[in-house]
């Protein structure tokens, strides 16, 4: 998955000064971004391992140190894994194949991380947008996906009536002879309190694999509406 941006630590010094000016230093713990856990239920997801909780220590001279808080969380598809597993199954039935072909282990999956920083200090929006850029790198290089970019901007309705700005991507993954589509969403948002960066991946269209003499689409996904499912679920998140 994503590694915390570098970008972060360019800025702290800035951050220092601020938090320095208000007299505060205590960071607070940063409550986690969760999704609704009926609405995960519905849609066949899950949450993927325990939260993840970290705070950072970042010297910025001898005598000063500044600190932030952070948690993530993920999630995955389990209805889509288990239909791409059955898709697999019938691919290998119908044309009579005994062993797994080559597939790029790929899912549907969405990551939450939620960053404090020290009381009255918070992240400006300019330092937001490079870190969303940064995970955005991260989540290509991490999952190797070839000719991402950016195709759509949509403006997503959260639980508490707030407007929130959400990327959409597109890419492929490599596979042998062929390659699989994928889509990513990417959103960022915050309060006086926190700052949110939401990113998540679901493959899109047809897999065509070459086995032997079979030359046949192994599985076949509507990334767009599991795109769709994905911000339903995003726009859960208090």
């Amino acid at each position: 998955m994503q590694s915390f941006p570098k970008t972060l630590t360019a800025t702290c010094f800035t951050l220092l000064l601020v938090a320095t000016s208000m007299g505060c230093m205590e960071t607070p713990a940063a409550s986690p971004a969760l999704l609704d856990e009926n609405l995960l239920e519905e849609y066949g997801w899950v949450q993927d391992a325990d939260v993840e909780y970290n705070t950072f220590q970042q010297n910025i001279s001898d005598s000063n140190s500044i600190s932030f808080s952070s948690t993530v969380v993920r999630y995955k598809n389990e209805r889509l894994a288990a239909d791409i597993t059955g898709q697999t199954k019938d691919f290998k039935e119908t044309w009579n194949i005994p062993f797994d072909p080559g597939i790029p282990m790929m899912g549907a999956w969405i990551s939450t991380r939620r960053i404090t920083l020290p009381s009255g200090a918070t992240l400006p929006t300019g330092l937001v947008s490079k870190m969303t850029d940064s995970s955005v790198s991260d989540m290509s290089q991490q999952n190797n996906i070839r000719s991402f970019s950016k195709i759509e901007t949509r403006e997503l309705t959260m639980k508490d009536g707030s407007i929130v700005s959400v990327s959409i991507y597109s890419g492929s993954v490599p596979s042998q002879n062929s390659s699989l589509s994928v889509l990513a969403v990417v959103a960022a948002f915050g309060d006086e309190d926190s700052s949110t960066i939401v990113m998540g991946m679901a493959p899109d269209g047809s897999l065509p694999v070459r086995v032997g003499n079979v030359e046949a689409d192994l599985f076949s996904i509507d990334g767009r509406r599991e795109i769709e499912e994905m911000l339903e679920l995003i726009a859960t998140i208090e």
